[in-house]
């Protein structure tokens, strides 16, 4: 027996620590750069992270009922994580903690102009079919999945694909954030399966060009479109974001705010356009608070550090009333 509507959204993938740190510059690996004394950074974070985890974090801070299911070390770090989620309010019934691995450590290092040097050190990927269970995923009107789970190894993109189509049939919405899926072409297949399933679809425009071969962000979202999904949301970063649907198109610059770190935003714009696609807005409405919410997020480092309520993305949206 299903159970009843309980969560707004489920959302499934990764979970990790992050170490962002932000350098003045990256080394000089030649013979004579400064490899051996290395680069001095200015400021470092050490907190949660991972697509899925951030877009669960986000979603719960904008006032919504989330559920999370993924898999962490036992650890540590797996507990910091498990009691970081649990203090937002999120389910974690099917949060997995695994023995014998080390939760996953995401190393950043991000450069004054905003270029990222990323170092990972993977812990347990793979999520157990049985944290998929059917009856849960009914519990809740959206789904929510982080693409690079799809291509971690044959069993999980399986598992994963057979679980948005059970959401689908079952009348849920769901939504797919490619994530890095090019770093296992391999797996690729996975993904074009899930994009065929999505309701929503929230690539950046790197993601957007590898799935059409489209240079143009507009013309990469109408092809995703013609896949079948009812919206096609694309982060450009400073430049915005494009979005379409079968209603219209819209093309929206970022709002100017004060950075101080870069990593994170765009979870936290997948979390302010699911919030507002879930309250059936206009999809204008829906974009500008995606954005305003990752601009919030750009003031803060740690990729869930600084995330704002609702109210405060109404507040940062009123005193911006004639920009876009």
């Amino acid at each position: 027996m299903a159970e009843a509507l309980t969560l707004d959204v489920i959302s499934v993938g990764d979970a990790n620590v992050d170490l962002l740190m932000s350098v003045p510059h990256h080394p000089d690996l030649a013979p004579g750069g400064d490899r051996g004394s290395g680069v001095r950074g200015s400021e470092y974070h050490l907190g949660p992270g991972g697509v899925a985890a951030n877009v669960a974090a986000v979603m719960a801070q904008l006032g919504n009922r989330v559920g999370f299911i993924g898999v962490v070390g036992d650890d540590d770090l797996g507990r910091t994580l498990r009691r970081n989620l649990m203090a937002r309010g999120i389910d974690l019934r099917y949060l997995r903690a695994v023995s014998g691995h080390p939760t996953s450590l995401l190393c950043c290092f991000e450069s004054s102009d905003g270029q990222t040097v990323f170092y990972s050190c993977p812990g347990p990927r793979r999520i157990p079919a049985d944290c998929l269970a059917e009856e849960y995923l009914a519990s809740a009107r959206l789904l929510f999945l982080s693409g690079n789970m799809l291509t971690q190894d044959e069993m999980t993109g399986r598992s994963l694909v057979e679980a948005l189509v059970q959401a689908r049939r079952r009348g849920m919405m769901v939504a797919v954030d490619p994530s890095k899926f090019w770093l296992n072409p391999a797996l690729s297949s996975y993904v074009r399966q899930a994009i065929a399933t999505a309701d929503i679809l929230l690539p950046n425009a790197y993601e957007a060009e590898l799935l059409t071969g489209c240079a143009s962000p507009l013309a990469a979202a109408r092809a995703l479109l013609a896949e079948g999904a009812r919206v096609v949301a694309i982060k450009l970063g400073e430049a915005g974001c494009v979005a379409c649907s079968p209603d219209g198109e819209i093309e929206l610059p970022a709002f100017k705010t004060k950075v101080r770190a870069y990593l994170g935003a765009g979870d936290a714009f997948n979390g302010g356009f699911l919030h507002g696609y879930l309250r059936r807005w206009p999809l204008k409405r829906v974009v500008r608070f995606a954005n305003a919410t990752a601009s919030l997020k750009l003031r803060h480092p740690g990729t869930q550090a600084g995330l704002p309520t609702e109210a405060e993305v109404e507040a940062f949206l009123a005193e911006r009333t004639g920009e876009m």
